[in-house]
């Protein structure tokens, strides 16, 4: 067996299990004091005084902050791009102005966390309060467009609106999803230090190393090559970490003032204002179809709330341009409604994991509306060509995904009307979705040396976000150099090791894997290159494909010749072999073939009729992710994308004070998430193919495709359990009862 497509075990586990994996506030530093945030209590105004007199007093306080005394920053560029990628473009500490509850209005350093969180509590603020205070998506009169943030706003192929006038079956529906919050394990925590040289280290809870250096280098006006930013471990991140925040900033500007390390790390509390979330959304999709299914128009309009300093744009309905195909057209819109609250942000899975709530209800409703199974008509109106763009799919096997998947499930032995299916007092219902999910390739360096005593170094500066990205790297490497993956140690999360670009949109395996196996080859090459014409070489004037590399040792096809990656550098008196691969793929847009991952999953729910409440009691999942690379990784992603699905679907949402402008449930006590209980065994299966026009390793993007049809898929089950079709998430009991 060749090192890719076996399931390894985490080579990082032991680490994490016995507390020696040290995340972003676990590095221990020499005089290191603590920094806490104080708040706004208003959501629009300014600040008309601040009192910080009985704070600076305080036992162990080293310094207060605020817009008076803040050092000034350079503005974030405009427009936002991935290669500077602030969270929100206002900057903390910088004016009087308010402008969402829960605002950054004062800085507190002080020896210790506790000292600087009870001084906090003694600064007074007088503020100047203005109204309205809009902070919902649902004043959709005031819903405008904004400017393009990532893909075009609207879109319109053929002649939607005919299209859809055409069908003998025409369904319009309206579908919403709440606010919800990110809540990894480990909250959002930066530790600043800057040396006697002036360079800036931090140890940052980041997905995007050069992200974050390059966009502190702007607003400090610092060079990006006196910045190191590092990040070894991430207790999760789900999009949050992977954009730049205020408390980076003003830990940074502390840090210089005062002169030493400082560390700001969030409370669980302050996650909810100050690192984005997922917005809510209000989406109207309508639906024309012949009597037989087939689909004739689509059209799918969203709105969704943005900072008033900002336009962060929820894409919800970006992934019903590419999904199925109709034969008289498809339109997307996108509005957003300015707001009083912080910037939304990326959420797993964003975009497509609300906009598929609403297109596979609607694709159910209109299944039941035609007298057509879900499954079969799913499969009518599939394509091998983008709707969108018109370019064909590099690989798209989502018959596989729903034909495999419902073979697997059993969706053969389902009675399709509702509530036909019982177990016991228990209603039964069994729903389907599917799922597309955007591929991204962005350019990624590494570097692997290979020693003299046959072991091989990777250094890239990805990340590790929990997913086992030190595991899969070291089974690239070790697959191409031919050696067992414990010969290859991987080093990676740190800006000077070579460039990449962020964990963000599912994209590591295939960017970075694509760069360390190309940097790995490189190293590979150079070893055959001295096998061939080095110092006494073994295989002189042999042709470099007759060359195979494994186990540590080439060989030299049809004849009895060998020679260890040992021997070749001790004959030519090298201590090593360093290959750099260097990926730089076109942009996906701009390339011959649409390139997406796909996927179909399969639910069954329990619901007490008397109570309402809905339990997820079987599972299955068929994911086209092109090669997988490690089997057990692979299952982890989809089983925590299950689960935070179904979060989604049920439990999730950030309950909003629309008077004050507030979050309310700011804690693991009033944000429900799933547990253990909520679970059942999930079956997963992967039927994709290698993929070469998504990446040189054939891999896709899967991480959070796992998450994107689960919430619709139980919605589906719910009504055909039932027979009421909940259109808002999540489902709690007072929809159903």
């Amino acid at each position: 067996m060749t090192a890719i497509g076996q399931p390894i075990s985490r080579v990082d586990g032991r680490l994490k299990v016995t507390g020696g994996a040290r995340y972003s506030a676990d590095i221990p530093l020499a005089g290191l004091a603590h920094g806490a945030i104080i708040h706004s209590t208003i959501a629009n105004g300014r600040t008309v005084s601040i009192e910080t007199t009985a704070a600076q007093r305080a036992p162990g306080v080293l310094a207060v902050f605020t817009y008076h005394n803040m050092p000034r920053m350079n503005p974030t560029p405009k427009p936002w791009n991935h290669h500077h990628p602030h969270g929100q473009s206002y900057l903390p500490l910088q004016d009087d102005k308010i402008h969402y509850a829960g605002q950054p209005i004062a800085l507190v350093v002080a020896g210790t966390l506790d000292q600087a969180a009870y001084a906090g509590t003694l600064i007074s603020v007088e503020y100047q309060a203005q109204q309205p205070v809009v902070f919902g998506p649902h004043s959709t009169k005031d819903a405008v467009e904004p400017p393009q943030f990532l893909w075009p706003v609207n879109s319109s192929v053929g002649d939607a609106e005919a299209g859809i006038a055409a069908g003998d079956v025409m369904i319009k529906r309206t579908y919403s999803t709440s606010d919800r919050h990110h809540n990894p394990m480990e909250p959002h925590v930066t530790t600043a230090v800057w040396d006697a040289n002036g360079t800036l280290t931090l140890y940052d809870t980041t997905q995007y190393l050069f992200g974050t250096r390059d966009l502190v280098s702007i607003v400090l006006g610092l060079p990006p090559q006196r910045i190191n930013v590092v990040s070894h471990f991430l207790g999760g991140g789900f999009g949050c970490k992977g954009y730049v925040w205020p408390h980076t900033l003003i830990a940074a500007l502390a840090a210089k003032v005062l002169n030493r390390p400082v560390r700001v790390q969030l409370t669980r509390a302050q996650m909810y204002s100050m690192v984005g979330h997922q917005p809510a959304t209000i989406q109207t999709i309508a639906l024309g179809a012949k009597k037989n299914g087939k689909l004739t128009g689509i059209r799918h309009d969203s709105i969704s709330p943005t900072a008033v300093f900002d336009s962060y744009i929820e894409y919800a309905a970006n992934c019903t341009r590419s999904l199925w195909a109709a034969s008289g057209g498809i339109s997307t819109t996108h509005r957003v409604v300015y707001v009083n609250r912080n910037t939304p942000t990326v959420m797993r899975p964003p975009h497509e994991g609300l906009g598929h709530f609403a297109l596979e209800s609607a694709m159910d409703e209109l299944a039941y509306a035609t007298g057509v199974d879900p499954v079969a008509l799913r499969l009518l109106n599939d394509t091998d060509v983008d709707p969108y763009s018109g370019r064909p799919f590099s690989t798209r096997a989502m018959r596989r995904c729903l034909t495999e998947g419902a073979a697997r499930f059993g969706w053969d032995k389902r009675t399709p009307e509702p509530r036909s299916m019982r177990d016991g007092r228990y209603l039964i219902g069994q729903g389907v979705a599917s799922a597309i999910y955007t591929h991204w390739r962005w350019p990624a360096k590494a570097r692997v040396t290979l020693a003299r005593d046959g072991t091989a170094l990777v250094e890239a500066a990805t990340h590790e976000l929990g997913t086992g990205t030190y595991t899969v790297m070291q089974q690239v490497a070790a697959d191409t150099l031919g050696l067992s993956p414990e010969k290859v140690t991987v080093r990676i999360g740190d800006t000077r090791l070579p460039y990449s670009h962020g964990s963000i949109g599912s994209s590591t395996m295939a960017n970075a894997g694509a760069s360390i196996m190309l940097a790995a080859k490189a190293a590979r090459d150079k070893a055959i290159a001295l096998a061939i014409g080095g110092k006494d070489a073994p295989f002189g004037g042999a042709a470099a494909h007759d060359v195979v590399v494994s186990g540590g040792r080439l060989t030299l096809a049809g004849r009895n010749l060998q020679v260890t990656y040992s021997d070749l550098l001790a004959r030519n008196r090298l201590s090593d072999l360093v290959g750099d691969g260097n990926y730089d793929p076109i942009e996906e847009a701009k390339g011959p073939k649409a390139i997406f991952s796909f996927s179909a999953v399969f639910a069954e729910v329990l619901v007490d009729p008397d109570l309402g409440l809905v339990r997820l009691n079987r599972f299955v999942g068929a994911y086209d992710a092109g090669r997988i690379i490690n089997p057990k990784t692979a299952r982890s992603q989809a089983i925590g994308g299950t689960i935070w699905g179904v979060g989604q679907a049920l439990l999730e949402q950030s309950e909003t004070d629309r008077v004050t402008g507030r979050f309310l449930n700011r804690n693991f006590s009033g944000y429900l998430v799933p547990t253990n209980a909520d679970i059942p065994q999930l079956d997963i299966l992967f039927v994709g193919e290698f993929d070469d026009e998504a990446s040189p390793i054939g891999a896709k993007g899967m991480g959070e495709l796992t998450a994107v049809p689960v919430a619709p898929a139980i919605a589906n089950a719910v009504y055909h359990a039932t027979g009421r079709r909940i259109r808002e998430l999540p489902i709690t009991l007072d929809k159903l009862l």
